[in-house]
């Protein structure tokens, strides 16, 4: 291969792409020999106000792999808005493709406290339970949708390099589709074919994920949350 033409994927984004696809083939290579944990601390800010911090952890193995992200609320406004939240999923890897066998979130606040609880089995949906229970009936078939995925587990597919992954939550059925920005170093999540699970309407809240990172590290920097108008930006600490 003549260096004008490995210039040419450089300056066109192409070789960035190759690069990243082997950092990942190394990365789950390195994790089947050695499995061991990864812990990223970020800084959750809204509107430039710290208002809570996160920690995620990823374990990877041989052929399986467990994501978790911890959620808590710090800085001034703790004191009238007070949360703590925790979100996990585990399953299995085959050619580089997560497969989710269980999702569980908790997410408590002075008022309420929500639960749920997912198992999948052969990329379905297998059992939904959830805290207090959905008084509402299911208005989608979620337990014949292929090929579906945690949200933890699908944004985790994405980082690895995969460009879509389908989402099911408990409470919202939709599509995580990625572009990746080579000016400004930015993947872009949109949400597409948004459904509510328990009610008759589409809207979504949840509009995008915006995430940056380097060739170096597994785990983005910086994580920008669109919902509801506002912007919930994640800074590692």
């Amino acid at each position: 291969m003549s260096l004008m033409f490995l210039s040419a994927l450089t300056t066109s984004g192409y070789m960035k792409l190759i690069l990243n696809s082997l950092v990942f083939c190394l990365f789950f290579f390195c994790f089947s020999v050695f499995a061991k944990e990864i812990n990223s601390l970020y800084v959750v800010k809204l509107g430039g106000i710290k208002i809570g911090k996160l920690e995620w952890r990823i374990n990877i193995g041989n052929d399986h792999y467990s994501n978790k992200l911890m959620l808590k609320s710090k800085g001034l406004l703790s004191a009238l808005y007070k949360f703590e939240g925790e979100y996990s999923s585990e399953g299995s890897i085959k050619n580089n493709l997560l497969k989710t066998k269980k999702y569980r979130h908790f997410w408590k606040t002075r008022k309420t406290t929500k639960i749920m609880d997912l198992v999948f089995e052969n990329n379905r949906l297998k059992s939904l339970k959830q805290t207090p229970d959905e008084k509402e009936r299911l208005r989608i078939d979620v337990f014949n949708v292929e090929k579906s995925k945690d949200p933890l587990s699908s944004f985790l597919q994405i980082i690895i390099g995969e460009n879509s992954s389908l989402v099911l939550d408990g409470r919202r059925l939709y599509n995580m589709i990625s572009t990746y920005n080579n000016e400004t170093n930015q993947t872009t999540v949109e949400i597409t074919n948004y459904s509510n699970l328990w009610a008759d309407h589409k809207r979504s809240k949840f509009e995008k994920i915006v995430f940056e990172k380097n060739n170096k590290d597994f785990l983005p920097y910086k994580i920008y949350i669109y919902f509801d108008g506002r912007v919930f930006a994640l800074e590692q600490n």
